[in-house]
């Protein structure tokens, strides 16, 4: 397995047993659900690069089926922290909607396709969620300690790294053309990864880091 592959495993690792600290800490729902979920990708990605690697099959329709799950879960995981019904009514026909599109998208290409349409949807309204919950910190009228707020840390790395999925996967039909540019693009794509599981792992650790820094003055 190449280097960065190891590198970008344990970041994810990093992040899940990170978020672990929601339990031990009894954080809100929506953490431990987000700490679920980095569990799930840990094991997502460990099969699919075992399936490349170590089999040298295709892992395109593992990918395929957690898009479904990734991507829900990231609407429900913010429908818990938006007060705004407006807002909310938002992530609720995201909720709705988005399986049945997914559906359509998977019998039309085929499940052992890469579909990168569904990947570019998915992160479009991952930063937007991101961005309605920057909305949300705005206009609260309760004084926010952005520094311990893991929900934050979690936002930022999402429009992050999905800014950089949105934009890289809109023009990759046009990236393809430039296959030196299209190598490059990638490990600028994985780094921004990377960046977001270390956002991520910082969130859940925020408040314990900052509490220990306040003690020892």
């Amino acid at each position: 397995m190449p280097v960065p592959i190891y590198i970008y495993l344990a970041s994810v690792l990093i992040a899940f047993l990170s978020s672990l600290t929601s339990f031990r800490l009894d954080l809100p729902f929506h953490l431990k659900l987000f700490s679920c979920l980095l569990g799930l990708t840990l094991l997502v990605e460990l099969t699919a690069s075992i399936l490349v690697f170590g089999y040298h099959r295709s892992n395109r329709w593992l990918y395929n089926g957690f898009m479904l799950v990734e991507f829900s879960t990231y609407a429900y995981y913010y429908l818990r922290i938006i007060p705004s019904r407006k807002l909310k009514k938002i992530l609720q026909a995201f909720l709705l909607i988005f399986p049945i599109f997914w559906g359509i998208v998977e019998i039309k290409t085929g499940f052992y396709a890469w579909n990168g349409f569904v990947v570019t949807v998915g992160s479009f309204f991952s930063v937007l969620f991101a961005l309605m919950y920057y909305y949300r910190i705005i206009t609260t009228p309760e004084i926010m300690v952005l520094r311990t707020l893991p929900e934050f840390w979690i936002a930022t790395g999402m429009v992050i790294f999905y800014l950089g999925s949105f934009s890289f996967f809109g023009m990759l039909n046009f990236i393809n053309k430039y296959p030196k540019v299209a190598v490059r693009l990638l490990d600028v794509y994985e780094i921004l990864d990377i960046v977001m599981y270390a956002l991520f792992s910082y969130g859940f650790l925020c408040r314990i880091i900052n509490t220990k820094k306040s003690s020892s003055f």
